[in-house]
């Protein structure tokens, strides 16, 4: 409802890790092989001048920690430490879409490549696109 109030700015969903929080898999925060960090400062800037931003992790959301091993998806399953647990992140990913539904969502900002943000392969960015959320690779 609050973004019906006039001058509000509009929400979009974002990748956690790309606010720079270290919940990535490896739990880092800075990258020594490249030298960077593993957030994205400029774009989150620019987004926040327009947009009211709200994160979301799915694997995080989902109650894995962090560090912990990667998912690998598998013939459209996530497997994770040897166990199937595509269907706790489909569970996951279906509250994150109906949060996004409820606030009037309309785009996601996803990492790409993650096998649970991304918006071709990853669980949640795939139901988030099937939506009819506009969904970003970053």
């Amino acid at each position: 409802m609050d973004d019906l109030v006039f001058g509000a700015r509009p929400t979009v969903l974002v990748s956690r890790c790309l606010l720079g929080i270290p919940c990535r898999y490896h739990g880092l925060e800075f990258v020594r092989s490249t030298g960077k960090h593993i957030g994205r400062p400029a774009l989150i800037a620019r987004l926040r001048k327009k947009y009211e931003l709200l994160d979301v992790c799915p694997e995080v959301d989902a109650g894995l920690p962090t560090p912990r091993p990667p998912i690998r998806l598998v013939e459209g399953r996530a497997i994770y430490d040897g166990k199937d647990i595509t269907a706790q992140l489909l569970r996951t990913a279906r509250k994150i879409l109906k949060l996004a539904t409820s606030r009037r969502i309309k785009a996601a900002y996803l990492l790409k490549t993650s096998p649970t943000c991304d918006p071709t392969v990853g669980l949640c960015g795939k139901l988030l696109r099937e939506a009819g959320i506009k969904t970003v690779r970053v």
